[in-house]
């Protein structure tokens, strides 16, 4: 199914549920019994109704004089028990999420194409330089539907037959008999729910024939209806959506600590978040080229010798009289390769330096931005003075480098 087309409908299921689910069984068997108007179907009505909505709404089941008219089918419940060692499908209990949408389980879940696609794109073009091209894509984004957990209740109703006449009561007790067969089990349904129900062994009977009062005749039969139901959320009073739409995750990315190791950003006038909790000075030293230091080339030896209390040492051991010195005598700073207003050369790409450069010792800045070194990257460095760009230049391009003389 594709994400565009889904369309999520869902209806807790409630006590009223269930209710509905044992009235639509009875109104389901169509029971019709012979009068003096002929083969006329029973009405069933709720029994707890209030007798003026009953009044008002089933005009038809009382005569001019506010009497129900025989033969009848009412419901009622009599009992609703929420037992842990209830036999309903859903056992244990799964807490729902700790947010403002909750759900805990999981009914259903389908693939989210369109974001399922854009993964896969942008990894196609980073990868193959190709939106499209054709690769596994092992970030697949789904869509889950859950749920709040279901409680199992046990829910027993009465249903009330009365009648005028043996023979009706006869016609109507026979099919809550015959309808689930050798057992009592019958399924019951309301909408997208369905619970199971258990007629009881017993046909409570009763009748008025040995009473010789001027009461008109009446047979009644109680039969008694466990149904084992569950109930979905707290109904209109949750403060929760009734279900919960949610998405997996196919990347985890953790983002560096920049501030609080003072790190410097590849741009070279780049900020994080404005640079705040970093000193000054700090902030100073790091973005002036500060971690190029390491690269000053060291005393290759250092030798002390005495003879009758004298001692000679290496005039290119670094100290710190003469730091600064040696710094200027070996390391280029923001060499300029080529100026905003001056002319690109012939080639584009070729743009030669003063003086050799130490191997891995460069730092290239196209208009602040710092160039990677590699052949499949932004330039080379060609006979030890020559830097080479993999692409072409631009007229206004400020060009600058930093390097050790080789």
């Amino acid at each position: 199914m594709s994400d565009d087309s889904l369309r999520v409908h869902f209806e807790g299921s409630s006590i009223e549920t269930i209710d509905r689910s044992v009235y639509n069984f009875v109104s389901g068997l169509q029971l019709q019994v012979m009068t003096n108007k002929g083969f006329k179907p029973v009405p069933v009505i709720w029994g707890s109704a209030e007798r003026a909505f009953q009044s008002k709404n089933n005009k038809e089941i009382r005569d001019s004089q506010g009497m129900l008219v025989l033969p009848i089918i009412s419901i009622r419940r009599s009992s609703f028990d929420k037992s842990r060692a209830s036999s309903g499908v859903f056992q244990g209990n799964i807490p729902e999420v700790a947010d403002s949408r909750g759900g805990a389980l999981n009914i259903s879940r389908v693939l989210y194409q369109k974001k399922t696609m854009r993964f896969a794109n942008s990894d196609a073009q980073r990868l193959y330089g190709q939106k499209n091209y054709p690769s596994p894509n092992p970030k697949i984004v789904y869509k889950t539907i859950s749920v709040p957990m279901p409680v199992n209740v046990e829910v027993t109703y009465e249903i009330t037959l009365r009648t005028e006449y043996q023979q009706q009561m006869n016609d109507l007790v026979t099919p809550f008999a015959t309808k689930p067969g050798t057992v009592n089990f019958v399924r019951l349904k309301e909408a997208s729910h369905k619970y199971e129900g258990f007629i009881q062994e017993n046909y409570a009977s009763s009748d008025n024939l040995s009473d010789f009062s001027s009461d008109e005749r009446k047979f009644e039969t109680k039969i008694s209806l466990k149904v084992i139901g569950y109930i979905v959320g707290e109904g209109k009073n949750r403060d929760r959506p009734s279900y919960t739409l949610r998405e997996n995750i196919v990347e985890v990315k953790i983002p560096r600590e920049r501030i609080s190791l003072a790190e410097i950003p590849e741009h070279e006038f780049g900020s994080y978040y404005g640079l705040e909790g970093v000193p000054a000075d700090i902030k100073e030293a790091f973005l002036n080229d500060g971690y190029h230091f390491s690269n000053v080339p060291a005393a290759s030896f250092f030798n002390t010798s005495g003879t009758g209390g004298g001692s000679s040492t290496s005039a290119n051991v670094v100290t710190t009289d003469n730091f600064s010195e040696v710094l200027s005598q070996n390391m280029i700073v923001r060499e300029t390769l080529k100026d905003s207003t001056n002319t690109t050369p012939s080639s584009f790409t070729d743009f030669a330096t003063l003086y050799s450069i130490r191997a891995n010792s460069e730092s290239v800045l196209v208009n602040g931005v710092l160039q990677a070194d590699g052949a499949q990257k932004d330039y080379t460095v060609v006979d030890g003075n020559t830097i080479k760009f993999n692409e072409n230049v631009e007229q206004t391009d400020l060009i600058v480098i930093t390097y050790i003389k080789g």
